[in-house]
């Protein structure tokens, strides 16, 4: 009965929590700048032709690569806002928003 009710404890603090998608395509990440809450979940899916990846190594986030067609998930923890881009092609940038 414990591990139910720790589970059923834990669950509203879940129901606040959103799914952000950005999409990897034409070389760029869209939308370029996400705005989140600790919790929320940001989905990037590489609709692109080329290996792409998400890092920001300040602050230690890092998809490894992604090929044409597969996706990464990323739930964020409360700190500071961060830039991240594609090591592979530095010119692709985005930025994450925590609210």
């Amino acid at each position: 009965m414990k591990p139910l009710f720790a589970v059923l404890c834990w669950l509203p603090a879940l129901a606040g929590a959103a799914e952000h998608h950005v999409v990897i395509d034409a070389m760029k990440f869209t939308p370029q700048v996400v705005q989140v809450k600790p919790g929320d979940t940001i989905v990037w899916e590489n609709r692109d032709m080329f290996v792409h990846n998400v890092t920001a190594a300040a602050a230690k986030v890092s998809s490894g690569d992604l090929a044409p067609g597969k996706t990464w998930r990323y739930v964020v923890r409360a700190g500071a806002s961060f830039d991240y881009l594609c090591t592979l092609h530095p010119v692709m940038k985005g930025r994450v928003n925590v609210k």
